[in-house]
């Protein structure tokens, strides 16, 4: 709407007011303002200050001194105007103008002759903008940073809130109604000034004079219904006293005038300032206005509490900044739960409910959407949703961000419950129930069914229905795809979905705290019920409920796991609670141990019953990991500890499943790590290492290796398991069995038998299994990949094992002893064989083929690993000479990597930027190296990126190929820089060429913010000198935001937006995510080389092995 033309007093210099003698009022004590003589005290010299030091001010106003600075109350200020205005109407109304003016920041006044001509209004306010913005005055009181501000803000606006108060209760108000019209000329023009101190101020001030507006027209309306009431029961009495009802009923005219003077002045100050400003391009003023006319329609909702004021609330849903988004939600949760206003709420609701849930779901702000939840919560109370939504929400318990799945809790059980309850109305309702189950003899016995059950039933009978593949998900919730998707991303350690869900459930659902009884459902037979069927029977019909698919038991055993963590966290958080008693902490100990042990008795249970599920046996190793194993040897309980260390190793034998694999080795590790059972895991770690040889043993004997499908499906199935078991168990324990050539067993009683032994070790058939890698005509597709996750499993088999070798090497070159020279050249022959092997299949594969990559990251790795020998110090003491024993012939494995096969690996490294650029739609600058093109290879044939598919689906599945590529750049790309900083590439012997760096820097920055990352790496060990060795680690940086939900554009000032915007991308910018394997890579080698370049310490040794391994566990 147009802005409402003012009215005028005329051209006189007084205001034609009437003064009204006020009624005697009781005297009140004066009110000190500490907060807002705090606001001015702090910063005396600057912004507050200069409002009090300007004598140019005078003594004809006082106001701002008083209001800022003085020890009157706001109201004994207002009166003091009052008196002054009645002295001199002009100047007192320059007053109010110029403490708006100077609450903005500025010196400037104006004068009675400004206040006579209020037509003149917007150029006088225009001419004192001019002179402002010639000042570059960059802050303003409002926005400035000090504890102070926030107590401007109060003072400003109760200032305000008190002379409408005081005029208002003197009459002046309403028998002058000049007088607000005339502050509403200027301070309605200045809010919408283009200068943003200017508008701010007076926007405030505009939204405290609508507050206490409101709030008086509330009062009469109220007094109104009072004397209606008054007048209707005196008419009612047998004699009526006329002159009575007369009176009242003139009191009520007199209300009504003067209702209908203020709700004109309200709608004049609404019309002119707050419809303009509450889509201002000043995200603050845009905030200010939200939570005025939230207050408003609290205040007065005779007025303000329909679907005309409410609308603008639900358009600021869409505002793009998002604490103005926040603030709104905040502001409906207040609406919405007060139970008196939801039926006036429900148009509203119907209206804006779809962009609450989108909020909820979809926006890029974590804020926002916990705010939305909550806000979903009120109206899920109410009775606002529908069955949708509800879904829409609770699926949020899987939510990426723990604030948003912290907001869904109580959602989220809100449905549970409802879902137990529904079950148990099916059974009979409450009564029935809690009369016809037996109570159970012992709080411990834990495997009969009982209602926790149920609910425990419903709970993850809702989590799955969540989890379902086919239903959709917002984009903001992290999917963990299952054990070998091919296009599987799971980071090492991640949380599974339940677990997050369950853990964020913890505290609401009281079921959830007793782990014994959810161990207890998950033991219990539930086949009996199927055999005694369901019937009327409660009890039976709860058993029937009860039961369990083989979905629902994992989900359980993944919940079972969160809980018994967390559970055990909580106890260990206690021993060091100060505020808890001595005894407190002895029987949160107790807990401890008792825990421990009855975990390493359901442990085996649950391995009994579900050990034959991959998924679940992995989840019920998972379990081992909980436990402290120390206690075992203080209960004394050796053969328990013995019993489940056999379990792990039957796992670990009997499954082929890596996910099982990796917890049972994880479970292994974990006990190596309490020394009262490293004795005990070593030899069972042997006992491992025994059964694995003997079964390679018999697979390979006979066996030829090294050639490509003369393997049948079965022995090669068979070879490539036992070569994954060797890979994984070299991760805990040293290999050195693989160098021993295997003697014939004890009870071979035949002559030919004893001859049938392997002449050679173990890992000799390791290294002829690389030569599998080079493809090989007409196999087919399915024995391709079969002899592909061969060569895989034994490159990491290999990696480990020359891993381990250079640990010994690195131990004598440490302790200056010398080096057998049958066991050097050995690791020598073994190595350059491996190093060969991997050339040949880099040759003859083409592009960014797997076995190619993995292939260069192995040679990359054993040339990296082998080079920093050279960093590793002897320890000697300085008086002693180097012994004559030891030998140097070590020097000789720490080579530098050809240029033939540097050309080889910057092929494999131009094949993987093409492959993402093309992804992702980028144009790459070509390399030249020696003037010899490298030919980038063709990317495979199974690309499809070329399809114009609409299909969600495959929307997703090109976005997660493009992360993939993008994704083995940067492990590719972090090797090769690591051997830039490490020696290995662009060394000595490259004759300061630094081909390599020179195609690294080519595409710096073409490739995102992931890719600038690792190359930046190059340059780290000039940034870790300057930074010192304080430094250990590189901050890594905030992913970039999604893009937000829909909005709606707001039109203004459109240089500031642009500005805001720019601001934005550069934070964007800023937060651009370092994440990834390759960076960590790369970062943690670049400090090594740091280190040693800047003091050569044996440390050196220990964090490249270190390094080494967390690689290579990674890649497995």
């Amino acid at each position: 709407p147009a802005i409402k033309k003012p009215k005028t007093n005329g051209e006189t210099l007084n205001l034609a007011i009437r003064p009204a003698k006020s009624k005697p009022q009781r005297s009140k004590k004066p009110r000190k303002g500490p907060a807002r003589k705090s606001a001015i005290a702090e910063d005396a010299d600057g912004l507050y200050g200069k409002f009090l030091l300007e004598t140019a001010y005078g003594v004809t106003n006082s106001v701002l001194a008083a209001v800022f600075a003085g020890n009157k109350s706001l109201q004994d200020v207002a009166a003091e105007w009052v008196q002054d205005f009645h002295k001199n109407e002009a100047q007192a109304v320059a007053d109010i103008v110029n403490f708006v003016l100077r609450a903005a920041g500025c010196h400037i006044k104006i004068d009675e002759n400004d206040i006579a001509d209020p037509d003149n209004c917007p150029n006088r306010l225009g001419e004192i903008q001019e002179e402002y913005q010639a000042e570059n005055v960059a802050e303003y009181p409002l926005i400035a940073r000090s504890r102070g501000s926030a107590a401007f803000k109060n003072a400003l606006h109760g200032f305000f809130v008190a002379l409408i108060d005081t005029i208002a209760g003197n009459g002046l108000l309403y028998e002058n109604t000049e007088l607000i019209e005339n502050i509403q000329v200027w301070i309605s023009t200045m809010s919408s000034a283009p200068n943003r101190p200017f508008r701010h101020t007076s926007t405030v001030a505009s939204m405290a004079v609508t507050s206490a507006l409101s709030k008086l027209a509330n009062d009469i309306v109220e007094n109104t219904a009072r004397k209606m009431r008054q007048s209707e029961t005196e008419a009612k009495k047998s004699r009526v006293n006329k002159a009575r009802v007369a009176t009242v009923n003139k009191e009520i005219e007199e209300l009504n005038q003067k209702l209908e003077i203020v709700d004109t002045a309200i709608g004049d100050w609404f019309d002119t300032v707050y419809v303009h400003r509450y889509r201002d391009v000043d995200p603050k003023i845009r905030v200010e206005c939200v939570e005025a006319l939230a207050e408003w329609i609290s205040i007065y909702p005779d007025k303000f509490f329909d679907g005309t004021h409410l609308r603008y609330l639900g358009w600021i849903l869409s505002d793009p900044n998002f604490p103005t988004r926040v603030e709104v939600l905040k502001q409906l949760q207040k609406l919405f739960s007060d139970k008196d206003k939801l039926a006036g709420l429900k148009t509203f609701t119907e209206r804006f409910r779809p962009r609450i849930v989108e909020m909820a779901t979809r926006d890029a702000e974590t804020s926002v959407r916990a705010a939305a939840v909550e806000l979903l919560d009120i109206l899920r109370e109410a009775g606002f949703l529908e069955p949708d939504d509800i879904d829409s929400v609770g699926k949020l318990i899987f939510d990426a961000e723990p604030r948003v799945r912290k907001a869904v809790v109580g959602f989220f059980a809100e449905n549970v419950t409802s879902a137990y309850e529904l079950q148990i109305e099916d059974m009979g309702g409450q009564e029935a129930v809690d009369e016809a189950l037996v109570p159970t003899e012992s709080d411990e016995d834990y495997d009969t069914p009982r209602l926790e059950w149920l609910k425990l039933k419903c709970l993850v009978e809702q989590l799955l229905t969540y989890d379902e593949e086919n239903m959709e998900l917002p984009s903001q919730i992290e999917r963990i795809p299952p054990s070998g998707a091919e296009l599987g991303l799971v980071a090492a350690g991640i949380e599974s979905r339940f677990s997050l869900a369950a853990q964020a459930l913890y505290d609401a659902i009281p079921e959830l705290r007793g782990w014994e009884v959810l161990a207890g459902y998950l033991l219990y037979d539930h086949s009996q019920t199927v055999q005694n069927g369901g019937g009327e029977d409660i009890e039976l019909m709860l058993r029937h409920n009860c039961k369990l698919d083989e979905k629902q038991e994992t989900a359980l055993l993944d919940i079972l796991n969160a809980t018994v963590r967390l559970r055990l966290q909580r106890l260990a958080e206690t021993q060091k609670d100060k505020k808890k008693t001595k005894a407190q902490r002895d029987a949160d100990k107790d807990e401890q141990a008792e825990t421990a042990k009855k975990l390493s008795v359901l442990i085996p249970q649950l391995l009994k019953k579900f050990g034959a599920l991959p998924e679940a046996a992995s989840l019920c190793l998972r379990l081992e990991r909980e436990l402290n194993l120390d206690v075992f040897q203080e209960l004394r309980q050796n053969a328990a500890l013995t019993a489940l260390l056999d379990d792990i190793n039957k796992q670990f034998l009997t499954h082929h499943n890596e996910r099982v694999l990796n917890e049972a080795i994880e479970s292994i590790l974990h006990a190596q790590g309490h020394e009262d059972s490293k004795e005990i895991t070593t030899r069972k770690v042997q006992a491992l290492w025994d059964d694995l040889i003997n079964t390679f043993e018999v697979l390979r004997r006979g066996k030829d290796f090294s050639t490509r499908g003369s393997l049948e499906q079965n022995t090669l199935t068979g070879v490539s398991n036992v070569v994954l078991k060797i890979a994984e168990l070299a991760k805990v324990s040293d290999p050195s069995i693989l160098d021993q050539i295997p003697s014939a067993p004890a009870n071979a009683r035949s002559k030919s038998k004893k001859n049938d032994a392997n002449p050679t070790p173990p890992i000799t058939s390791l290294l002829q299994m690389l030569d599998r890698g080079v493809p090989a005509a007409d196999v087919e597709p399915e024995i391709e990949i079969a002899e592909n996750t061969l060569v895989r499993h034994a490159m990491t088999s290999l990696l480990f094992y020359f891993m381990w070798k250079c640990r010994d090497l690195s131990t004598h070159i440490e302790a200056g002893t010398r080096i057998p020279d049958d066991e050097l050249e050995l690791i020598a022959e073994r190595r350059d064989t491996c190093l060969t092997a991997t050339m040949r299949i880099m040759e003859n594969r083409k592009g960014t083929d797997e076995l190619r990559v993995e292939a260069a990251y192995l040679l990359l790795d054993l040339y990296d690993m082998f080079h920093t020998l050279k960093k590793i110090n002897p320890q000697t003491s300085k008086g002693t000479k180097k012994s004559a024993q030891t030998n140097d012939d070590w020097e000789a494995l720490c080579q530098e990597i050809d240029d033939h096969t540097t050309k080889i690996l910057l092929q494999i490294l131009t094949a993987a930027e093409n492959n993402l650029a093309k992804r992702t739609k980028k144009h790459l600058q070509e390399d030249d190296i020696d003037g010899d093109p490298i030919d980038p290879d063709d990317e495979p044939e199974s690309s499809d990126d070329e399809e114009e598919e609409v299909d969600e689906r495959m929307q997703e599945e090109r976005m997660l190929r493009s992360l993939l590529a993008e994704e083995r750049l940067c492990s590719l790309g972090g090797r090769i820089v690591r051997a830039v900083l490490v020696g290995t590439l662009d060394g000595a012997k490259s004759g300061g060429k630094n081909v390599v760096r020179t195609h690294l820097e080519l595409n710096k920055t073409k490739l995102g913010p992931h890719w600038k990352e690792v190359v930046a790496h190059l340059d780290i060990a000039k940034t870790m000198k300057g930074k010192g060795r304080k430094t250990k680690t590189v901050a890594v940086k905030e992913p970039v935001k999604p893009a937000k939900s829909s909005e709606i554009v707001i039109e203004d000032d459109i240089s500031d937006s642009e500005l805001e915007e720019e601001e934005q991308r550069n934070e964007d910018e800023e937060m651009a995510d370092v994440g990834g394997e390759a960076e960590a890579e790369a970062e943690a080698e670049a400090e090594a080389e740091a280190e040693a370049e800047a003091e050569a310490e044996a440390e050196a040794e220990a964090e490249a092995e270190a390094e080494a391994e967390a690689e290579a566990e990674a890649e497995a």
